[in-house]
């Protein structure tokens, strides 16, 4: 994935919600159940036990007891608009990233495997993030994390967006950086809002598009990234007033 720069991103997850929606709200019953995987070691990331008094309805008392309480309400939002019958694990961790202090990394979330040809797959020879095909397998494909997600633990340092990272999730974040929408856009990424394509060289992996690659649209052209040659995907990538998105749930409404 993308290095994350220090940018706001509610209006992004606004718009990976409401694609969501458009496409469809389960039920309760058939809500996805997505779990936080903690892969920090000992008094690092996850367990930091750095005391720390509730905040901006975050009930936890340790840094990272904060932490672990914003990914799970995140994957409680994104599972309750999901369906799936395959639990989707998440694989998290927070690590120094790079930063100064007023620009760098935030966080970065990508699939733990891509997967084509498998039982149901809407698309031959296509690729599809694991959670997505996992959901439409009714199998989990692979037995790995569904989704890999690193988030920077030196955020608020000395020398690191120094304003510090916000762990309430009541939108009162003032100065500081909101974990809880950022959180949200880097698992929108790993669940499938992203490709396997190559964005700055248009190179398909081994051949094969992703399911992505299907609706991205250049509005002048006509045609869909896999319809395109690498070089034209390359230059589209960076067309922001020409790369457009043609699903037909989204289309509609």
């Amino acid at each position: 994935m993308r290095p994350r720069l220090l940018v706001r991103s509610r209006v992004l997850v606004a718009l990976a919600l409401a694609f969501v929606l458009a496409l469809t709200v389960p039920s309760a019953a058939h809500a996805a159940t997505i779990t936080i995987v903690n892969l920090d070691g000992a008094n690092e990331g996850f367990n930091d036990p750095t005391p720390a008094a509730p905040i901006g309805d975050n009930p936890r008392t340790t840094i990272g007891q904060q932490r672990l309480f914003v990914f799970e309400t995140a994957a409680n939002i994104w599972g309750a608009l999901l369906s799936s019958d395959i639990e989707i694990r998440v694989g998290a961790r927070f690590d120094p990233q790079t930063c100064t202090a007023t620009s760098g990394v935030l966080g970065s979330a990508g699939p733990g495997s891509v997967h084509r040809d498998f039982t149901n797959a809407p698309f031959s020879n296509t690729w599809y993030h694991q959670s997505l095909a996992n959901r439409l397998a009714g199998a989990d494909l692979s037995g790995l994390n569904d989704i890999n997600a690193t988030f920077n633990s030196a955020v608020g340092g000395v020398n690191c967006l120094t304003s510090g990272w916000y762990y309430g999730i009541d939108g009162n974040e003032g100065s500081q950086i909101e974990l809880l929408p950022v959180v949200l856009h880097e698992l929108g990424h790993g669940l499938g809002f992203s490709t396997s394509t190559n964005a700055a060289t248009g190179t398909m992996m081994n051949g094969a598009p992703h399911v992505y690659d299907r609706f991205l649209m250049s509005s002048n052209s006509g045609l869909h990234w896999n319809e395109m040659t690498s070089t034209q995907r390359a230059a589209s990538s960076i067309g922001c007033s020409d790369l457009v998105w043609d699903g037909p749930f989204v289309t509609a409404r």
